[in-house]
């Protein structure tokens, strides 16, 4: 009997300081919304980006964009163009012309595919991440209800025979904001 008491209490100790530790959900919250179909998941960010972190043009443009869409979250913007960067870097070097209808622009459709029928035609081989050292908010702005956010990429890439090359790029990402699609598009690509 005594060492049952002993188990409880010490089960009860693990759980008080368990309570203690994690806290309790208040119900304020706000819930996680689940991804739609087709929609990049979100992941957790240490701290979001607000518009006092980001200065100029890209802190008002990314105010303005806040204010038109009030599911815009910075931070959780820039951890979304990280797994789109991920995902349309390994689609283009597979060939993988469905993945990139989804995430990317007719106009930069069209360049993608022609680019990887051209090195189709030379047995050649696509890039490949080997890290993806940094992305960050450069330029953001809202022209009628079309959102637009510059990010800038900094990453390593792994090109076949040529060995691994730094690549410092600017995408710019689209989106009507008044469209129930939640997803971004790649509108355009720059050298940064």
């Amino acid at each position: 009997m005594i060492e049952i008491l002993v188990l409880a209490f010490i089960a009860g100790f693990v759980l008080f300081r368990l309570y203690t530790t994690l806290g309790k959900r208040t119900g304020a919250e706000r819930p996680e919304p689940a991804p739609a179909q087709g929609e990049l998941p979100r992941e957790p960010v240490q701290a979001p980006l607000t518009p006092s972190m980001t200065t100029g043009s890209a802190g008002e443009g990314v105010a303005a964009i806040e204010r038109a869409d009030p599911n815009f979250e910075a931070g959780y913007f820039v951890q979304g163009a990280r797994s789109a960067y991920e995902m349309i870097v390994g689609a283009f070097a597979k060939g993988d012309r469905e993945t990139l209808r989804g995430l990317l622009t007719p106009r930069v459709y069209d360049s993608y595919v022609a680019a990887i029928e051209a090195r189709e035609a030379q047995n050649g081989v696509g890039p490949e991440i080997v890290r993806l050292k940094s992305a960050e908010i450069a330029d953001a702005e809202l022209n009628g209800d079309t959102a637009r956010v510059v990010v800038k990429f900094e990453a390593e890439l792994a090109e076949g025979a040529t060995g691994v090359r730094d690549a410092r790029e600017r995408w710019t990402f689209e989106r009507n904001v008044r469209s129930a699609d939640p997803n971004w598009l790649l509108s355009r690509v720059q050298a940064a």
